[in-house]
């Protein structure tokens, strides 16, 4: 009984992983966006990536800065 319960806690932690936007963008220019003071809710209003992806809002806060993204998605800067 114990392994499921083992699977089910890896297959949940893997899940929780940030993903790397670059596999499937373009790079972005981090530089120009934290010059912009660029945050998610302006990344949504610009980019409607809330349309084409599901955000978890209850570990993203609107404020979240361009800063904040690319350190927890390792995206280039």
């Amino acid at each position: 009984m114990k392994y499921p319960i083992l699977l089910a806690a890896l297959f949940f932690a893997g899940s929780a992983v940030a993903v790397d936007c670059v596999e499937c963008h373009e790079e972005i220019p981090v530089a120009q966006h934290v010059e912009d003071g660029a945050t998610l809710a302006m990344c949504a209003d610009c980019h409607a990536i809330g349309d084409a992806h599901e955000i978890d809002m209850e570990m993203h806060t609107p404020e979240l800065t361009i800063t904040e993204c690319t350190d927890c998605h390792q995206m280039e800067k």
